[in-house]
């Protein structure tokens, strides 16, 4: 009789070990898809995106490069960009596709509010002498 009880209670602690088991595999597998969703997914998009930009990059375009450097794109060799720098136009430099941040125009208006600033500061100070 001994025996059948040793029998029945190595079968139900087997039976805990595959359900823990079975558990932890399944808490790892959701905190995997938790990962996949929050850090992987939004990366890869990310990637596509600068890589689409890179190829959409022509002669013509205004860039900003990783630098922080503006220039016009001259001339392209398989992923290397000759770009124009500064006002004169006089200055090539060779650029790889992957160092351009960005196709787009520098911002040099200034700003209406800005020019409001300075003129109450102005009248300020010349209030206050």
């Amino acid at each position: 009789m001994n025996s059948l009880f040793v029998l029945a209670d190595a079968a139900t602690t087997t039976g805990q070990k595959t359900g823990t088991l079975l558990g932890t595999l399944l808490y790892f597998a959701v905190l995997a898809g938790i990962m996949w969703f929050l850090i992987i997914r939004p990366q890869r998009k990310r990637e596509k995106e600068i890589q689409e930009m890179l190829n959409s990059v022509k002669v013509g375009d205004t860039v900003l490069t990783t630098g922080g450097l503006y220039g016009k794109v001259v001339d392209m060799v398989n992923d290397i960009c000759i770009i124009e720098l500064g006002l004169n136009k006089g200055i090539r430099v060779p650029l790889q596709k992957s160092n351009i941040a960005a196709i787009k125009e520098p911002e040099m208006a200034i700003k209406k509010e800005e020019k409001e600033e300075t003129k109450k500061e102005d009248k300020k100070e010349t209030a206050n002498k």
